[in-house]
């Protein structure tokens, strides 16, 4: 629609023949056609209105919202720099934020009880293109305070010396590299998934907890020439059952 505003401006701005509001919408609904493949529809009322000055839904609704779109986009990144911490906001969380700056911006023309109830949710709509709602898993907090530039850096530079040189200064061969990862699993309790804000196109949100709970840990095992060898499930236990080897297709140990 503002390209047809723009052509319908430019015909009227000639002194010869010019093009009508029907003909200007043709026009740009055929060319979105050849550009895009897809059929739009144009309405010369709607263009003509634009065309004296009229503003369009989404500028009427933009002129509506509580945060001016800088805002938004400050609220955007600061959901995603909690996110990428392990610490992720739940809908009541987001709600407090912008309650914050929309009541600095707008003082006693801002309602005491906040932006409605779908308003976080009609927000990660409009920032779907970075945000997305998951549900959780527990991350141990000592892992989320480990994760940080400073020490992955140093990490990769110090395992990147190592394979080049090895113990006796040769680089170390590939069947002799292996990389292990495991996971925790807590069997009935722990706390409860919830829906929080993160990145769009992550698999998972990870959220810290206390890591003061019952678990039972995989390990995985690889080679850096592909091979690997069966995982190993460690259980808290004072025996070894019997049954913890039924129904074990990757004859984990």
């Amino acid at each position: 629609m503002t390209r047809a505003v723009a052509e319908y401006q430019a015909e009227q701005a000639k002194t010869g023949k010019k093009q009508g509001l029907h003909a200007v919408c043709f026009d740009i609904q055929k060319q979105y056609l050849q550009e895009t493949g897809k059929v739009i529809s144009l309405n010369h009322n709607t263009l003509n209105n634009l065309a004296k000055g009229g503003h369009s839904i989404s500028e009427f609704n933009a002129e509506k919202r509580w945060l001016l779109d800088a805002k938004e986009e400050n609220i955007s990144e600061y959901t995603l720099d909690h996110a990428s911490h392990g610490f992720p906001l739940d809908h009541k969380q987001l709600k407090a934020a912008v309650d914050d700056i929309a009541q600095a911006r707008l003082g006693d023309d801002f309602p005491e009880s906040g932006v409605g109830k779908q308003w976080t949710g009609r927000f990660i709509e409009r920032h779907s293109d970075c945000l997305h709602m998951y549900g959780t898993r527990g991350l141990d907090k000592s892992r989320t305070q480990a994760v940080n530039k400073t020490t992955n850096a140093a990490w990769y530079e110090m395992l990147g010396t190592l394979l080049k040189t090895g113990d006796d200064g040769k680089s170390i061969a590939l069947e002799c590299i292996w990389g292990v990862d495991e996971t925790g699993f807590q069997p009935c309790h722990g706390v409860a998934p919830q829906k929080v804000v993160g990145p769009t196109g992550a698999k998972v949100q990870y959220q810290a907890v206390d890591g003061n709970r019952e678990n039972i840990t995989v390990l995985v095992t690889i080679g850096a020439d592909g091979t690997s060898i069966p995982p190993a499930v460690i259980f808290k236990g004072k025996a070894y059952q019997a049954k913890w080897l039924q129904d074990n297709p990757t004859n984990a140990m």
